[in-house]
């Protein structure tokens, strides 16, 4: 990879990224922002199976590089297309392994204009975890992630700091696949696949004595291979009704694990695209990645493995960010914060107001938690906090019908740490912020049942805050429920000055707040002391357009503590 240019903050890139390898071609095209913002343009990938009896005999197959080169040749137009300023390309076990992989590359350089890079097994492994890693949240707890690929497969051990072990075993579901499956496409015996986790036993011996030490505490895969089992064992889990597999497609069990190897070797390679969740392109590589996966969980003890969906791109776009871009981004947020806050700055939000406007959401979700008005987790709150962040940054497109483009944007943006739902979640309260949730709305009725009243709970304390934040001068210092010595549900706001817009823009609320709380709350504005004579007009003219109950504060803004972090 050559040294980037330092990209300022006002600047844009545009970049491709190419990973050869020995199974499938990736190309991702991004646009970087010198906030470190990324949007993804594109993302293609093709099996081109490039490693095709290449690890037999040490060289890569003339019809495996014709193919090779083909999907090549249509990336290189793509890249045109995109105005691409500078290409990434990186070639893994294939390349490397081949006596002739230099002088396919020379090709390639020739016809396509790709530069690639041939990278050790061992640097693979820690541009994987970097990219795994970059979407995880810090935690000081061991942790082992393993990249099944076509060639090789990736095993990395680290914590808090970074890459403690970097291991890269000559074993991949296509090499295994040659080795093992060349002529026999029926059903695998027991003592046929016994024998395939024996050899990759052998040959992760020594990674697995250096292991015997450590104790991490959670598995992570990563790759198609990884991503296409837990599929498989998701839909198989569906299937048994009378049977409990916690299986999805971001978790996989050593259990769900064994139904779908049961399953591949049961079946010939013909009959297992009949399998529910298969890729039909991966019915001769899969079991061979299946069997790396399995013994890698019985070596290392572990019952379940988390699916990422990240891996060496990744990995090689968090270093290049590195190299061009300084983080200005305190690194004691967590990844969810870091990565809707640039987000934020990207769509240049208006800061101030939009941390007041979570901080009110936060006050109403806590007070109205203590009074056994919902019971939502502090994971709901948290969401509800990024919501809040970026609830205005549609205006970075127009301000009419910004709410529409700020879902827009949360949806179509890779925020980092999140999974789909929760990004749906806050894409959906950023929406109703300014309409109210109903089943005429697609994007409130997507979601199950049990989620809706979560969102349109969160939307209200969300809409209710930007309410109170209407004229963005944080004048509602602070605001609560309550409830009055007749039981009766009370709204206190504490406010630095007369507010009548917020008072006025509060009341479109009641109807949302009708069907979560089934009652409206009676507003009570306090006000500081020795208000002025122009105020005491604002405080007359407020209190009888809006009904609202107007008092004076003692020399405080609050009477509750402040909202907690």
């Amino acid at each position: 990879m050559t040294q980037a240019a330092t990209l300022a903050v006002n600047q844009t890139r545009i970049i491709s990224i190419l990973d050869l390898g020995s199974n499938s071609l990736r190309m991702m095209i991004a646009r970087v922002q010198g906030n470190r913002t990324v949007t993804v343009l594109n993302q293609v990938k093709h099996m081109v199976r490039l490693g095709e009896n290449a690890f037999t005999h040490c060289r890569l197959q003339a019809d495996a590089m014709e193919r090779t080169l083909l999907v090549l040749h249509g990336f290189a137009e793509m890249c045109t297309a995109y105005c691409v300023e500078e290409c990434l390309a990186l070639a893994t076990a294939a390349v490397r392994d081949a006596t002739n992989g230099q002088a396919f590359l020379h090709t390639v350089r020739e016809q396509t204009g790709f530069d690639f890079t041939i990278i050790s097994g061992k640097e693979e492994a820690r541009l994987i975890y970097w990219g795994i890693a970059s979407g995880l949240e810090k935690s000081d707890s061991l942790r082992q992630i393993i990249d099944i690929g076509g060639g090789s497969t990736e095993l990395v051990l680290a914590d808090a700091a970074g890459p403690l072990l970097l291991e890269s075993l000559k074993i991949g579901c296509v090499r295994l696949a040659n080795q093992f499956f060349a002529n026999n496409t029926g059903v695998v015996s027991t003592a046929d696949y016994a024998q395939l986790q024996n050899y990759i036993r052998n040959e992760g011996l020594h990674f697995f004595k250096r292991m015997a030490e450590y104790s991490p505490a959670s598995l992570f895969a990563s790759s198609g291979t990884a991503q296409n089992l837990a599929e498989i064992a998701a839909q198989l889990a569906k299937q048994d009704s009378g049977k409990s597999y916690p299986d999805t497609t971001n978790s996989l069990s050593y259990r769900g694990l064994c139904r779908v190897v049961h399953e591949l070797c049961a079946r010939t390679e013909a009959e297992r695209a009949a399998i529910p969740g298969i890729n039909p392109r991966r019915t001769g590589v899969l079991l061979p990645g299946a069997a790396i996966l399995q013994t890698v969980m019985e070596e290392l003890s572990f019952d379940t493995v988390n699916i990422s969906s990240r891996g060496l791109r990744n990995g090689v776009l968090e270093e290049y960010l590195d190299r061009i871009v300084p983080d200005n981004i305190p690194s004691s947020l967590s990844i969810r914060e870091t990565s809707v806050l640039r987000l934020a700055h990207f769509c240049h939000f208006e800061e101030g107001h939009s941390r007041h406007v979570a901080h009110l959401a936060l006050r109403l979700f806590d007070s109205a938690r203590s009074l056994g008005l919902h019971s939502s987790k502090a994971n709901a709150r948290e969401l509800l906090y990024y919501a809040a962040l970026l609830h205005d940054i549609g205006i970075f497109i127009a301000y009419s019908r910004h709410n529409a483009h700020s879902h827009y944007l949360i949806s179509n943006t890779e925020l980092l740490g999140f999974t789909g739902r929760e990004i749906a979640q806050m894409a959906a309260m950023a929406f109703f912020h300014r309409v109210h949730p109903s089943k005429k709305q697609p994007i409130y009725t997507a979601f199950e049942p049990a989620l809706r009243a979560e969102v349109r709970l969160l939307s209200l304390f969300l809409a209710m805050a930007e309410a109170l934040e209407k004229s963005h001068r944080q004048v509602v210092r602070d605001v609560f429920f309550d409830r009055n010595t007749q039981g009766e549900l009370m709204l206190h706001l504490h406010a630095s000055a007369p507010c009548p817009v917020e008072l006025e823009r509060i009341k479109r609320c009641d109807r949302t707040m009708l069907k979560c709380f089934g009652t409206v709350a009676q507003l009570v504005c306090h006000l500081p002391t020795a208000p002025t004579k122009v105020a005491e007009a604002i405080r007359s003219s407020t209190t009888a357009s809006t009904g609202t109950k107007i008092a004076a504060d003692a020399g405080t803004v609050s009477s509750k503590p402040p909202c907690p972090a």
